[in-house]
């Protein structure tokens, strides 16, 4: 059985193929986990072209920051949009003060070679396989709406809501069968939601 690349091999490959890649001049940046990864076509999806989706299986916040610089640094994007933090609590017990602060460090990254860089960080939407967890998914989504408004140029995006089921769970009737991954369903909805936090298009 061939191992699965581990997290910096990820990213090693994934920065070959965006190298190779035509892409528009600064683009806007969807960076995250096997969410955007798997995602189907991102400028269907979005109804653009100059959108570029920057994901990798299994990334945690940590990891966004540590290879944000191998990335999407060269891509020069005018707005980056974060998804992820789902697998940091799933991989650490991450906290929400945990999960802020890393995002604020992915923030304070993005910025150091483009300081006015416009952030939306999306709430880490709930799925079934993430039972267990959602009290802590809860927890860091308040935390993030309650102290993210405080920065400048920064906006959440919740994509929290629009999964739950009228019970207040994650609807499986957007997750694929492993109850993890969304299916075209709920590409359709996370699409929504983003491309509503977009600006407009150039």
């Amino acid at each position: 059985m061939t191992a699965k690349p581990s997290i910096g091999e990820q990213a090693q490959a994934l920065a070959q193929r965006l190298r190779e890649m035509r892409l528009p001049k600064n683009p806007i940046v969807v960076y995250g986990s096997s969410t955007v990864r798997l995602w189907p076509d991102i400028g269907k999806s979005l109804g653009r072209a100059d959108a570029v989706a920057v994901g990798f299986g299994g990334a945690t916040l940590r990891d966004c920051v540590a290879y944000y610089d191998l990335l999407v640094r060269p891509l020069r994007p005018r707005f980056v949009v974060v998804a992820a933090g789902a697998n940091d609590i799933e991989k650490y017990d991450a906290g929400a003060e945990t999960i802020l602060s890393t995002i604020v460090a992915l923030i304070d990254t993005a910025r150091r070679a483009q300081p006015e860089l416009p952030v939306a960080v999306l709430t880490m939407k709930p799925a079934p396989f993430h039972g267990p967890r959602m009290a802590a998914l809860r927890a860091s989504n308040a935390l993030l709406e309650k102290r993210l408004p405080e920065m400048p140029d920064v906006r959440l995006v919740d994509i929290f809501a629009p999964f739950l089921n009228a019970q207040g769970d994650a609807d499986p009737r957007f997750y694929a069968e492993d109850q993890r991954h969304l299916n075209d369903a709920g590409y359709a909805v996370w699409s929504e939601a983003i491309a509503a936090s977009l600006p407009p298009a150039r």
